[in-house]
């Protein structure tokens, strides 16, 4: 039996107060893949270390440069420093400093130091180069991983993550990344590669001193890392935060008519409103946090030079020690403080970064639930498109039991008392000969749509329970059971192009001759009549300029248009009126012959005149047979059929009625 993923219950739009927002101010709190930063940190720097490595080349050479830089920047001090003390020494001995030994002294320092600036420049703009370019690409990858990963993943991965966290991922959190593997990089290579040449340099002039000035370091560094640890804390919430505002964005951008019908502007807007005070809440818990982290090593840098200078000073005073050694020491402890003080953003943005990543990599691992049984061209082909199925279960598991993207599920509802398995199909057993039609109808929620998922390979099912042309349909390419079904779902979805590149999405090469005969099938030819460009119109925004029942055809003639040996339509005819669903169901009659065809309907006209037809209800086969066997056995199937023909009448009547009223008016 099969366990798959269910769709979490819609949230309702409902009129809300103002309030002091909270995590459940927007969204109910979700479930956490992240359990902690130390997790985190943990989890993300390997994969991160492995993208790097893709780049080490260009990693290398820039952080060669840098060292360069560094080094050749350290050598100034001495040589300016080196200069003046020879200067206060040629003044104490009594010599002018304005003599030509003076100033040829001061040429070859100032000498020295022009070509280590030389030098310096073009090093360090190829070090940026270099890293800050890698880290694109590396960037770029990313995406593309994700991306990748996007595409494979099982339809039940978008019904669990809103589409607003998916795209705070591939947008906000990939900025964050980039920055880890460029300036993060950079100006950590840069900060510790001037620790490391400083402070032996440091130690080699005068230890005490030295070790004076590092003294406060140790203990600052710790500090730092109490409050990074936080930072990354916060910057998920904010991440997350944002990702409720692009969710709750799309969530009304989309439900605009239902919103207005409702006149809820206001509520809506307070909603909005909570999901943005929530991420004000935590960016400025986030920026109070790098405040005080930058204040900190900005305090570390000022403690240190404070110490050298109120130790040392006197001893130079003192003569025991040069004026050169102070002024080197002085200086590299003054270079030091300056990254020292950006450290604080550095850490943080580093903790960000890693922060951004894990979520990136929550995609990455998510479970492909649909895989194909076998390497493409190596397995078994359809051929005639017989089904099979032979006790078919399908249940949902609880929603504690499934995987949601950070951000993506409410607590308050796993793990409660409703959060209990679903079953959804129950032993279904069944045979669908090739060619033949078959009808599906039953209530809502009895079953029908998720049969119609599990035959089109939209849900992972167990082996064993449905066959196709005698093979297990697990055992399949996916791209081979794809491509000879066609499935068109109750809620069709069209492109923002034209209507002929809607249509041939599946057959770029199609002529318009082949896509006008597609349309014409699916009964759109007048309607394109009417469109103001005919094929080429441009469609809105997930087709949103055509009518439900317009949409439902243009997306019957892209199926129809691949000519598949299997067909699945999931209540497709729904929005259309009933004579435009006859004259489709005609054309259907014929376009059929030859191949399986599978009807949902809950109009029961609309599978009349299928082979077999089966009843469900609460996911169990209750009744089976055709049209005429299933009235005379005066079971669920001959009710609904007497309701919906009682009502027809009644419709019918009614039209007969206005008609005569406006005769007898006109008359």
């Amino acid at each position: 039996m099969a366990r798959l993923y269910s769709t979490p219950p819609e949230r309702a739009i409902l009129p809300a107060k103002r309030r002091r927002p909270s995590r459940t101010a927007c969204y109910p709190a979700r479930p956490r893949c992240v359990r902690n930063s130390r997790w985190a940190f943990m989890r993300t720097s390997h994969p991160i270390l492995a993208l790097l490595r893709r780049y080490w080349q260009s990693y290398l050479v820039g952080a060669v440069c840098i060292v360069l830089a560094q080094g050749l920047k350290l050598e100034i001090p001495r040589f300016f420093w080196g200069a003046l003390d020879e200067l206060r020494e040629m003044d104490s001995r009594g010599l002018a400093i304005d003599s030509e030994e003076a100033r040829a002294k001061i040429l070859v320092a100032a000498g020295w130091i022009l070509l280590a600036a030389v030098v310096i420049a073009p090093v360090r703009t190829a070090s940026r180069l270099l890293i800050l370019g890698a880290s694109r690409r590396m960037s770029s990858d990313i995406l593309r991983q994700v991306f990748d990963k996007l595409l494979v993943l099982a339809p039940s991965f978008y019904q669990r993550n809103p589409t607003g966290q998916v795209m705070s991922r591939c947008i906000n959190d990939r900025t964050f990344v980039r920055s880890l593997g460029g300036p993060v990089f950079m100006y950590m290579a840069e900060t510790l590669t001037l620790y490391a040449i400083s402070i032996p340099l440091m130690l080699s002039i005068d230890p005490e001193l030295a070790g004076l000035a590092i003294l406060p370091y140790p203990v600052f560094l710790v500090l730092a890392r109490v409050l990074a640890l936080r930072i990354q804390r916060s910057v998920r919430a904010a991440q997350e935060a944002l990702g409720d505002i692009s969710e709750k964005v799309d969530e009304s951008l989309s439900a605009q008519l239902v919103i207005k019908t409702l006149s809820i502007e206001q509520a809506d807007h307070e909603r909005f409103h909570d999901c943005c005070r929530l991420y004000h809440s935590h960016n400025m818990r986030v920026t109070r946090l790098r405040v005080l982290l930058i204040g900190l090593m900005m305090a570390l840098g000022s403690l240190s030079l404070t110490l050298v200078i109120a130790v040392g000073g006197p001893r130079v005073v003192r003569g025991e020690m040069s004026l050169e050694d102070f002024g080197v020491l002085l200086t590299y402890l003054a270079w030091m403080a300056v990254p020292t003080r950006t450290l604080g953003f550095v850490i943080s943005s580093l903790r960000r970064g890693l922060a951004a990543y894990g979520r990136m990599a929550e995609i990455l691992d998510s479970e492909v639930e649909i895989k194909s049984g076998s390497a493409k061209g190596t397995g078994p082909k359809v051929t005639s498109g017989a089904l099979s199925l032979r006790g078919l279960s399908v249940t949902f598991p609880p929603l504690a039991e499934q995987a949601h993207l950070t951000g993506s599920s409410p607590t308050e509802l796993a793990g409660g008392p409703a959060d209990v398995a679903r079953e959804v199909l129950h032993d279904v057993t069944l045979e669908i000969p090739a060619g033949t039609t078959l009808g599906i109808v039953g209530h809502t929620g009895s079953g029908k749509t998720t049969l119609a998922r599990v035959l089109s390979r939209q849900l992972a099912i167990d082996r064993g329970q449905v066959f196709l042309d005698s093979h297990d349909l697990v055992d399949y390419d996916l791209g081979e059971v794809r491509a000879a079904l066609g499935l068109v779902p109750q809620e069709a979805f069209l492109f923002s192009r034209s209507v002929a590149e809607n249509v041939a999405f599946g057959r770029p090469d199609a002529s318009r001759e082949e896509i006008l005969a597609a349309l014409e099938a699916a009964q759109f030819q007048s309607d394109l009549e009417q469109l103001p460009q005919g094929l080429d119109t441009r469609l809105g925004d997930r087709g949103v300029t055509l009518s439900g029942g317009q949409r439902q055809r243009t997306a019957l003639a892209r199926v129809l248009l691949l000519a598949p040996k299997l067909l699945i339509l999931d209540d497709t005819l729904s929005a259309v009126d009933t004579q435009t669903a006859a004259a489709i169901l005609a054309e259907l009659r014929r376009f059929a012959d030859q191949r399986t065809t599978i009807l949902i309907a809950h109009r029961l006209s609309t599978v009349s005149h299928a082979d077999n037809i089966i009843v469900l209800d609460e996911g169990r086969l209750v009744e089976q047979g055709t049209h005429a066997e299933l009235l005379a056995l005066k079971g669920r199937y001959a009710a609904t059929w007497a309701q919906q023909e009682q009502g027809r009448e009644l419709a019918a009547q009614k039209q007969r009625l206005e008609r005569e009223l406006e005769e007898g008016s006109g008359s």
